[in-house]
């Protein structure tokens, strides 16, 4: 019969190994499937643990879902020619945040079934993506021009990493960028209707 309660050693690992379980439920079964004696089971601990650590489902989903963006990742997307702005946003989206593990894909995903997790997947988008690049492209309309690129790259993400469509889920990076950068560019830089 295992022990409950905390487990000895580290509590920092234990704490990491708590939220990188979490990350994998969430991802894997949206906020609803992912329970906490399923979370406890993945990071070998007693759910009574998770509670310790977190308190509610809530607030370890919260901790889970840190913004996988830094500034200066931000700052290479912004900086540098702007007729280059829609490529390196593709290939960003495509590349750092498309994997099926990746934040804004378990946001995503449990976006679908939970209000909390929407407005988190909304916070994400507003505070690391629409305000910075709209900040930089500058003019009346680019907070419009930013939510239109960022709603295709949701688009994308949600048809390829969680519908599963096999012409998205299949291609390669390169091709998903080659196919999507230059609407984005579009978006960014011509006339809006």
């Amino acid at each position: 019969m295992s022990r409950t309660g905390r487990r000895p050693g580290d509590a920092t690992r234990t704490r990491a190994d708590i939220l990188e379980a979490g990350r994998a439920a969430f991802a894997s079964h949206g906020y609803e499937g992912a329970t906490m004696r399923r979370i406890a089971g993945e990071a070998g601990v007693d759910s009574a643990l998770i509670a310790y650590h977190f308190g509610t489902k809530e607030q370890l989903f919260v901790a889970a879902h840190q913004l996988p963006i830094t500034p200066s990742e931000l700052a290479l997307l912004v900086e540098g020619p702007r007729e280059e702005m829609g490529e390196r946003i593709a290939r960003f989206s495509m590349t750092m945040l498309a994997t099926d593990e990746s934040t804004a894909v378990s946001l995503m995903r449990s976006s679908a079934s939970n209000p909390s997790a929407a407005a988190m997947l909304r916070e994400f988008v507003e505070g690391t993506l629409v305000e910075p690049i709209a900040e930089q492209i500058g003019g009346p309309d680019s907070r419009e021009r930013v939510a239109l690129v960022v709603a295709q790259i949701l688009g994308v993400l949600f048809a390829r990493h969680i519908v599963r469509i096999p012409e998205l889920a299949l291609a390669s990076v390169d091709d998903l960028v080659d196919r999507i950068a230059p609407s984005l560019q579009l978006y960014l830089t011509e006339p809006l209707p």
